[in-house]
C-alpha cells in the first residue's frame, strides 16, 4: 500500500504535513476489553484559536462551503457532552485529536485498494456519504480529497466528509490512521498520535508511523 501527498495539492499548500500510524493485526477482544477513560478536557482558549484558523482554512478548500474541521465539531460535542462513543478505534482517534486539537482520521485498510492519496479533485470523482450508501457524490473542483486505489474519494475536504465505503466497522482489522497540518502555525500533531500508538500496542500485532511532507511526499507499506 501507498501513501502519497500528490504534486497538485503541494502546490496550493507547500507546507502541508501529514503525520500517520498504521495498525495491523488487530485483536477485537483485547480492543474491547480496554477501558474507556472519557474525552480529554480541552483548553476553550487555545480551541477557539485553532478552530478560527482552520475556518479561514476551509474557505479556501473548495467544493461545498459547509465544510468545516472535524476539531470543530469534536470540540463543541464535548463541552456540550454530545460526543457519543462510535467504535472502540474511532473513540481513541477522537481522543487523539482532543488532545493534541489537530484533526484525525481512521481507514480501514483492506477498502483503500493499495492506496491513499491527498490531491485536490477534478469533480467527477465518486463519493458515498458515511451512512448513505446508496448516494453517490462529487467533491468540487480544485476541493483538497483523500483518494483511494480506485479513484474514488475517502474523505471530502481534507477532514471534513468521511466515504461509508471506507469506514472502520466490527470487521476491520488493519488500520491507516492520518492528521492533516497544512501550515505550522496549527497544532502539530504528533503528540496524539503518540498517544494513539501508546493505546493500541497491546491490541495490535504492529504499529508503523510515518510523516509526509514536501521533502517526503510517499510512505510505502510493506506486506
Amino acid at each position: 500500500m501507498r501513501i502519497t501527498l500528490d504534486d497538485s495539492l503541494l502546490a496550493r499548500y507547500p507546507k502541508m504535513q501529514i503525520h500517520g500510524l498504521i495498525a495491523r493485526g488487530l485483536a477485537p477482544d483485547r480492543l474491547d476489553a480496554r477501558p474507556f477513560t472519557g474525552w480529554p478536557a480541552v483548553d476553550a482558549n487555545q480551541a477557539d484559536r485553532v478552530i478560527a484558523d482552520w475556518k479561514v482554512l476551509h474557505k479556501q478548500l473548495s467544493g461545498d462551503k459547509r465544510s468545516r474541521c472535524s476539531i470543530a465539531w469534536l470540540v463543541k460535542a464535548a463541552a456540550s457532552e454530545r460526543l457519543r462513543r462510535i467504535h472502540p478505534l474511532v473513540d481513541l482517534y477522537n481522543q487523539a485529536s482532543l488532545r493534541a486539537l489537530s484533526p484525525f482520521g481512521g481507514e480501514d485498510i483492506q477498502r483503500l485498494g493499495g492506496a491513499l492519496t491527498l490531491t485536490l479533485a477534478h469533480g467527477t470523482e465518486r463519493f458515498v456519504p458515511l451512512g448513505q450508501p446508496e448516494v453517490i457524490e462529487h467533491p468540487g473542483d480544485g476541493e483538497a480529497v483523500w483518494l483511494d486505489g480506485a479513484g474514488q474519494v475517502v474523505c471530502r475536504a481534507l477532514n471534513w466528509l468521511e466515504s461509508d465505503r471506507h469506514k472502520i466497522t466490527e470487521t476491520t482489522r488493519d488500520v491507516v490512521f492520518v492528521s492533516e497540518r497544512p501550515c505550522a502555525h496549527l497544532p502539530d500533531p504528533r503528540a496524539g498520535m503518540d498517544w494513539l500508538a501508546e493505546q493500541l500496542a497491546g491490541v495490535v500485532e504492529t504499529l508503523s508511523a510515518f510523516r509526509l511532507d514536501a521533502e517526503t511526499p510517499d510512505y510505502q507499506l510493506t506486506p
